[in-house]
């Protein structure tokens, strides 16, 4: 099978919104890259620290999810593209988030999803980004857009 023509990085915060709940927008955008709607590229660095977030205890008491949830969630993600990083931009604010920028870029993604206010708020970055090909939306905004060119997305019924 050819991998599809629309590319995406996540943030890690999606993904722990796959695991703290079920039914929710994460979730069904998980489901359309296992159909091939889009393909999700990610790298290393970003399936660790999705694990090293989701194993914390605090986490896994406070939202009552497994270590076999979390370990399902890891296996899955290393079949999405992983790519290896070379370079680091640093055009984030939040240095953190360079391995998000920077597995966008290396993976010649056109959209970087997250909730987090230090991307999508940012003029200076969007536009540093935009130069690269890549657009930043969080995770409401990316299902419309994907909708607008042309792939075929079923209703989460939400």
């Amino acid at each position: 099978m050819n991998e599809p023509e629309n590319r995406a990085t996540f943030d890690t915060n999606i993904f722990v919104r796959t695991v703290i709940r079920k039914d929710n927008l994460p979730n069904h955008l998980l489901s359309l890259w296992r159909d091939g709607r889009f393909a999700l590229v990610l790298s290393q660095s970003i399936i660790d620290e999705v694990e090293s977030v989701l194993s914390r205890r605090s986490l896994r008491l406070k939202y009552r999810y497994t270590l076999t949830e979390v370990t399902d969630l890891i296996n899955l993600l290393h079949q999405a593209s992983i790519v290896e990083v070379n370079t680091s931009f640093e055009l984030c604010r939040d240095p953190k988030d360079d391995m998000l920028i920077d597995c966008a870029v290396s993976g010649r993604v056109q959209f970087l999803v997250s909730y987090d206010k230090d991307l999508i708020d940012d003029a200076e970055l969007k536009q540093a980004l935009f130069e690269f090909g890549v657009e930043v939306f969080e995770p409401l905004d990316f299902l419309e857009k994907i909708r607008e060119v042309g792939v075929n997305v079923p209703d989460s019924g939400q």
